[in-house]
């Protein structure tokens, strides 16, 4: 459960920063911003991946546990 909740906290953290600089962008029409907040949104999109990799994985490994009691 631990994994998860690591990759869904860096998940909103990214968000919350592509946010910001979606902010930036509409305000000052600066092309880094747009450029951080596409990368921002990316990031975020891959740390929902692996969080959903990781709970399918627990999930599994539970699973396995459960099948080897009598």
């Amino acid at each position: 459960m631990m994994p998860q909740r690591l990759w869904l906290g860096l998940a909103v953290v990214y968000a919350c920063t592509a946010v910001v600089q979606l902010y930036l962008l509409a305000s000052t029409g600066a092309v880094w911003a747009g450029t951080l907040t596409a990368a921002g949104f990316a990031a975020a999109l891959l740390c929902l991946l692996a969080a959903w990799k990781s709970s399918k994985r627990e999930r599994g490994d539970t699973r396995e546990i459960d099948s080897h009691r009598p």
